[in-house]
């Protein structure tokens, strides 16, 4: 029997719930579409569960993986750059969550279960948010407030809306309206 990868395993779950839906997809189906034993799955993921999260976990750093290798900016470029930054966050991942439903799917099912009103995620873009804007007081509070007011625009949550003529227009709006506080503390 061939070793398999998490890639392997991953790119099988995802035809089959192409093919059979979130819920249709048991370890078997996928230890069959693979050509290998149930008991080989389980040296790779203890449940379906544990593969979901493998699976989004993986998805959504490759999605945000590009937003969140961000270098603090010179001063006379934060603003600018904040925005620059913010535009393209929320269009890459509409993007990809637009492109990859299924994917899109396991994510609002993990988020659903979330208890914490703030995931980790978000807390790790606000981190970022006040790396580039070098914002170093108030423990993140400021790039809290910046992805909280944008939450509409990126969270899979809202990702029936994204498609509205105003999605853009909106994003600028709610730009508009925070820029006097971000330029304020810059």
């Amino acid at each position: 029997m061939a070793k398999i990868s998490d890639e392997q395993i991953f790119a099988a779950t995802h035809d089959l719930i192409v093919e059979k839906g979130l819920t249709g997809v048991r370890l078997t189906d996928i230890a069959r579409q693979l050509e290998v034993t149930h008991a080989a799955l389980y040296k790779h993921f203890k449940n379906r569960d544990a593969l979901y999260e493998a699976m989004y976990t993986q998805w959504l750093d490759q999605v945000d993986a590009p937003s969140l290798t961000i270098t603090r900016l010179p001063a006379e470029q934060r603003v600018d750059g904040l925005h620059e930054w913010l535009q393209n966050f929320v269009v890459q991942r509409q993007q990809a969550f637009m492109t990859n439903p299924e994917m899109a799917s396991l994510y609002q099912i993990a988020l659903q279960q979330e208890t914490e009103l703030i995931n980790p995620r978000i807390a790790q873009l606000a981190e970022t948010v006040e790396t580039l804007m070098a914002w170093d007081t108030f423990r993140h509070q400021r790039g809290m407030l910046i992805m909280m007011a944008f939450t509409y625009l990126y969270h899979p949550f809202f990702v029936d809306r994204w498609n509205d003529n105003l999605y853009m227009p909106l994003f600028e709006s709610t730009w508009l309206e925070l820029l006097p506080v971000i330029e304020e503390t810059n």
